[in-house]
């Protein structure tokens, strides 16, 4: 650590990343320990809400600042929240042109609804709920948590949106920073006692 200079001054967030990054520009391996299981508990939703929007915040910025630790996936995280108002606004201007049978609206058949523009833009709301649910479902059943249970299964596909709506607004105010100039407000440059 001393010999690639440490944590990087004032960093308050993505410093793990970014000394990683350093150790490994430097020649040396870094290695990952499976048999090493640390498990965070945290105290509740809000907090983790608060951790990942953070977390993509810092994590861009330091993306910024090592051009190699930038991955597309960041940017696709970062997708997540105007694809999902997107969808939000193509079912509410499906519904009001014409896309959903009123006030029948189980009613899907193509006689009462035919196949249109705002019908499919309709479908597209609840298809992309479907979808990220299964996914989330199928994930979280077969992933080995300790605390995996019929419940936390169910519970996955909120706590994954959740995290992703974060992880991706983090990151867009990062690329915002980034645009607007002021990348550098991730510096700690509160006293600390």
């Amino acid at each position: 650590m001393q010999e690639v200079g440490g944590f990087d001054e004032g960093a308050i967030g993505a410093e793990d990343v970014m000394l990683d990054h350093r150790i490994r520009k430097n020649g040396h391996k870094l290695w990952t320990d499976r048999t090493a299981i640390m498990w965070h508990r945290r105290r509740n939703l809000a907090r983790v809400k608060k951790q990942i929007g953070n977390y993509g915040l810092v994590r861009t910025l330091a993306s910024n600042q090592y051009r190699e630790l930038h991955a597309f996936t960041h940017s696709m995280v970062a997708a997540f929240p105007p694809i999902v108002i997107a969808a939000f606004a193509l079912f509410f201007w499906g519904a009001m042109n014409g896309g959903l049978a009123w006030p029948d609206f189980w009613d899907i058949s193509l006689d009462r609804v035919p196949m249109s523009p705002e019908r499919i833009a309709v479908h597209t709301l609840p298809t992309l709920m479907i979808l990220y649910n299964l996914l989330a479902w199928y994930g979280s059943a077969k992933g080995n948590s300790p605390s995996k249970s019929a419940w936390t299964i169910f519970l996955s596909s909120i706590v994954t949106y959740s995290l992703h709506w974060n992880y991706g607004i983090g990151v867009l105010r990062g690329k915002w920073r980034i645009f607007g100039g002021r990348p550098g407000l991730q510096i700690d440059d509160r006293s600390r006692n």
